[in-house]
């Protein structure tokens, strides 16, 4: 379209008003300024668009047409931009966040909950994937932002800390002489252990760091499910490896306890990512900004 959008709200302006003057009254304009308008489009479309009369203005049959397509396409901008204002305001929207199955349970559950209270109109929808799972989907657009075990590293994504967690082994009743007792990092690799599938991002981070000191793990037991770990350590399966600061109410309740590492496993973070090249939507900026408001 060569022609001035402006030029289309001018002459649908004049059409539903009758008349040039009541025309340039709605449009806060000088009278002269909308003739002119109306002149210049029926120039460029080579069409008569009005018949001047002394009572006001009536559409040529040329006119009615155009006038018909133009009210529906300016109508409908309208609801885009009505949209665009609701989308950007929190009142409408989508949010497509992504989240492993633990961090969703664990960690953002009430952020989600306190989410959905302050802006009810956003459509959300979760994705529980493991993070590197997370992370192609976000690269092929079908996630705003995804909340992940860290590290991630990928040039084509955003990535920031939110939540710093730390990677401890437990164990049962059934291994009670290790209670207060301290174990180097081959010693621990002697014992029976359990530990998540390799194909999650935390367990690859354990395996890295103890392959960095010179001990590779050789788990009995693999799980998909952080949930299950300390309760396969509960009875006795074997050492667990888990999030210390998901798994606080075993260790409460005293069904699990911590075992004391020599050298500890440094501490991860868990982090929000996006990708880099596009900005993050308005309802994955207000999540982020209730994660970090909520936390400091």
């Amino acid at each position: 379209m060569t022609t001035d959008l402006e030029l289309y709200k001018i002459f649908v302006t004049v059409a539903q008003a009758g008349s040039f003057s009541a025309g340039a009254k709605e449009l806060f304009l000088t009278q002269p300024a909308v003739s002119q308008a109306v002149q210049k489009l029926e120039q460029q479309l080579g069409a008569r668009l009005f018949v001047r009369g002394r009572k006001g203005v009536t559409l040529t049959q040329e006119g009615q047409m155009l006038f018909q397509h133009a009210l529906s396409a300016l109508q409908l901008l309208d609801a885009g931009e009505e949209k665009l204002r609701r989308v950007q305001t929190l009142k409408d929207g989508q949010l497509r966040l992504g989240a492993a199955d633990t961090i969703t349970k664990e960690f953002l559950l009430p952020y989600l909950s306190a989410f959905r209270q302050l802006h009810p109109g956003i459509q959300l929808k979760v994705t529980n994937r493991t993070s590197r799972q997370l992370t192609e989907l976000l690269k092929q657009g079908q996630l705003d932002i995804a909340i992940v075990n860290l590290p991630i590293l990928d040039e084509r994504l955003i990535v920031q800390p939110i939540l710093e967690v730390h990677d401890i082994f437990v164990a049962g009743h059934l291994f009670a002489e290790l209670e207060g007792q301290f174990l180097t990092l081959r010693e621990l690799a002697g014992y029976p252990l359990v530990m998540l599938e390799r194909e999650a991002n935390s367990r690859r981070y354990v395996d890295d760091w103890f392959a960095e000191q010179g001990v590779r793990l050789a788990p009995e037991i693999e799980l998909g499910a952080h949930e299950l770990l300390p309760s396969f350590a509960a009875i006795g399966f074997g050492l667990a490896c888990v999030v210390q600061e998901f798994c606080q109410k075993e260790l409460a309740e005293g069904v699990v306890f911590p075992l004391h590492l020599v050298p500890p496993v440094p501490a991860r973070s868990i982090g929000a990512c996006w990708v880099r090249d596009l900005p993050l939507s308005s309802a994955a900026g207000e999540l982020m900004r209730l994660l970090h408001s909520e936390r400091n």
